[in-house]
């Protein structure tokens, strides 16, 4: 009886051990590196509040041009993406936009974005601002985009 009773024993306990290793739909996302490439809050033009996957060298020069004069770094297309961020014009200062994690699935990425605004006692300056990110994230996979605004407390 004990003889057969141990391996029965052994062989329930390896099996529930090995559900301890699969993914819940609640365990967070391995993260990805990425990395920035260019940001700003003044854009040389106006734009609109938009995120765009650039996938091509011609593609981010063309895009980067809009938003400012410094020279696009030469992107390997091969390895990754380039994740564009705008936060479109704004009357005042005190916006952000911040790309703060990029989370890696089987079949896609998920890109979390920050957008930050000025809380109602903010001292921000008066001139118009367009908050904008790019960065290079190094997958082929689709990029998904989920957006996080935080209300800037101010005294």
């Amino acid at each position: 009886m004990r003889i057969i009773f141990l391996p029965l024993l052994l062989g329930v306990t390896l099996s529930l051990s090995g559900c301890a290793d699969e993914a819940t739909a609640e365990d967070p996302l391995p993260e990805s590196e990425f990395s920035e490439l260019q940001s700003g809050l003044y854009a040389d033009n106006d734009t609109q509040k938009q995120s765009k996957v650039i996938v091509s060298q011609e593609d981010y020069d063309k895009e980067l041009l809009v938003y400012t004069s410094a020279s696009p770094e030469s992107i390997d297309f091969v390895t990754g993406k380039v994740l564009l961020v705008d936060m479109g014009q704004r009357n005042t200062g005190g916006y952000s936009i911040k790309v703060t994690s990029v989370d890696i699935s089987e079949n896609y990425v998920v890109a979390q974005v920050n957008l930050v605004k000025p809380g109602q006692n903010c001292l921000v300056t008066s001139a118009l601002t367009n908050p904008y990110q790019f960065v290079f994230i190094p997958t082929q996979k689709e990029v998904l985009i989920t957006e996080r605004i935080t209300l800037e407390a101010c005294r």
